[in-house]
C-alpha cells in the first residue's frame, strides 16, 4: 500500500514518505549514539581523576538503563502530543545532553546530561516502534521499514567509530560532541519537516505501562523467566563491546584508524552477512530447536569472544580475532532475542514487548557497569586479563543449562 490513515479522521500517511522520513531520521540519530559510544567509556574515564573505575562504570550504567528504558514512566502523557512535536522533541533533549556534555566539569551535572540525553534516545525509540505500529498496515510495510532501519543503523555504526577516531583528539571532547548533537539536531528537523501534522500516538499507548504487575504477571511463565534470563545474560556479555573493549582498543592501541577498524567491524560484518547467519538460523528454528538454545548458544560464542582477550595474546591480535566473534555471536544473538520473546504465551503481545526491554536493558546496563568499573579497576591494577577470564566463564556458566543435553531443562 502507497498510504495508510492514522484512526484519527482526516491524517493521512503516505507510506513512502514515511519511509524516507524515518531512514534519514535513523541514520541521522544512529551516527550520533555510534560516534559516542566507541569513546564514552574513554570520555568518562579522562574526566573522572582518581575514581575513574567508579564514575566510569556508574555513567555507562546509568547511559544503558536510561536509554532503553526512561521512557517508560512517561509514555501515559505521550498521547496528548502529535508526534511532530515530541519525536522532534526528543532529539533536542538528545542534542542538549551530549552537546553540552563536555562545558561541565562536576560530576552530577554531567550524569544528568547523560542522561537527558539517553533520555531522548528512550522517547524517540519508544514513539517511532508505536508510530510504525499503528500507522503502517499489514507485516510486510512494517518489515520494509524495519530493513530500511536496520540498515541505516548499521551503515551509521559502520561510519561511526572511523568519525570518533578523527574527532576525539587529544582528550578534547568538544569537537566529537559538536557533531553528535549536530546529527541528532538533523533528525530532528527531518522528522519536523517529513511528519504529517496532527498525526499522534493512540491512547492505547497508556496501556503499554501499568506498573510493575504488568511484567510479573508475564514473568509468572517458565519460559518467559527462562527467555529472560538467558537475554540478561547475554545482554551483559554484549555490552562489554562499548564499554571494556572501548577500553581497551583506546588504552592499547595507538592508531586511530586501527581502533575504529575494530570497533566498525562487528557492523560492517552484520551488512555482510547477516543474511547467510538468519538463513542457518531459520534451519535450526524449523528443525524444531527453541529460540531460547540459540541464544545461548551466541552467548557461549561472546564467552569464546572474551575467552580470547584473556589468553595473553598480543592485543591487537587478540582484538582483532575476539571483534570477529563477536559478531558472529551478535548476529545469532539480536534478532533472536525478538523472535524468542514474540513467542511467548502470556497477557499479551505488549507485555513480552515490555518484558524484552526490561531484560535486554537490565544485562546491557549491568554489562556496562562492570564493564566500566571493574574492567577499568583491573586493568590499572595489571589485573585485566582475569577480567575477561572471568566473562567467558560468566558466559559459558550461563549457556550450559541450556544447551546441556538434547532437551534440557532450562529448555
Amino acid at each position: 500500500m502507497n498510504q495508510a490513515i492514522e484512526r484519527k479522521p482526516g491524517v493521512v500517511v503516505r507510506e513512502p514518505a514515511l519511509r524516507r522520513t524515518l531512514a534519514l531520521d535513523y541514520l541521522a540519530c544512529c551516527f550520533g549514539r555510534f560516534t559516542l559510544m566507541p569513546v564514552l567509556a574513554i570520555m568518562l574515564a579522562a574526566g573522572s581523576g582518581g575514581a575513574a573505575w567508579a564514575s566510569t562504570g556508574v555513567g555507562l550504567f546509568g547511559f544503558m538503563l536510561c536509554a532503553g528504558l526512561a521512557a517508560l514512566p512517561v509514555t501515559r502523557w505521550l498521547p496528548k502530543f502529535p508526534y511532530v512535536v515530541s519525536l522532534p522533541a526528543s532529539m533536542v533533549c538528545s542534542a542538549a545532553g551530549f552537546g553540552l556534555l563536555p562545558y561541565t566539569h562536576h560530576a552530577v551535572l554531567t550524569m544528568a546530561l547523560l542522561f537527558l540525553g539517553a533520555f531522548g534516545i528512550s522517547v524517540h525509540a519508544t514513539l517511532v516502534r508505536v508510530l510504525v505500529r499503528e500507522v503502517v498496515h499489514g507485516e510486510t510495510g512494517r518489515n520494509t521499514i524495519y530493513s530500511i532501519q536496520q540498515i541505516a543503523t548499521n551503515a551509521a555504526a559502520a561510519v561511526g567509530p572511523f568519525a570518533a577516531g578523527v574527532l576525539y583528539v587529544a582528550g578534547d571532547a568538544r569537537p566529537l560532541l559538536a557533531v553528535i548533537a549536530l546529527a541528532y539536531v538533523l533528525a530532528g528537523v527531518t522528522l519536523l519537516a517529513g511528519l504529517p501534522r496532527g498525526l499522534r500516538p493512540s491512547d492505547a499507548l497508556r496501556e503499554r505501562v501499568r506498573g510493575p504487575s504488568h511484567l510479573l504477571a508475564t514473568l509468572r511463565g517458565r519460559e518467559a523467566r527462562r527467555t529472560s534470563l538467558i537475554t540478561v545474560a547475554g545482554a551483559f556479555v554484549y555490552a562489554q563491546f562499548y564499554s571494556a573493549f572501548a577500553l581497551l582498543v583506546g588504552f592499547a592501541v595507538d592508531s586511530a584508524l586501527l581502533r575504529g577498524a575494530l570497533l566498525a567491524g562487528p557492523p560492517v560484518a552484520i551488512a555482510l552477512l547477516q543474511t547467510p547467519v538468519t538463513v542457518a538460523a531459520n534451519r535450526f528454528l524449523r528443525t524444531g530447536v527453541r529460540p531460547v538454545r540459540i541464544l545461548a548458544l551466541a552467548t557461549l560464542v561472546f564467552g569464546v569472544a572474551m575467552l580470547l582477550l584473556g589468553l595473553g595474546l598480543p592485543v591487537v591480535v587478540a582484538a582483532t580475532a575476539a571483534m570477529a566473534v563477536f559478531a558472529v555471536a551478535e548476529m545469532l544473538f539480536t534478532p533472536m532475542v525478538s523472535t524468542a520473546f514474540s513467542r511467548l504465551p502470556g497477557p499479551s503481545a505488549l507485555a513480552a514487548s515490555n518484558l524484552q526491554g526490561v531484560a535486554w536493558t537490565t544485562g546491557e546496563a549491568l554489562g556496562s557497569l562492570c564493564g566500566g568499573a571493574l574492567f577499568l579497576l583491573g586493568y590499572h591494577h595489571g589485573a585485566g586479563q582475569w577480567y575477561w577470564l572471568a566473562l567467558a566463564a560468566v558466559a559459558v556458566l550461563a549457556a550450559i543449562p541450556y544447551l546441556a543435553g538434547r532437551r534440557s531443562t532450562v529448555d
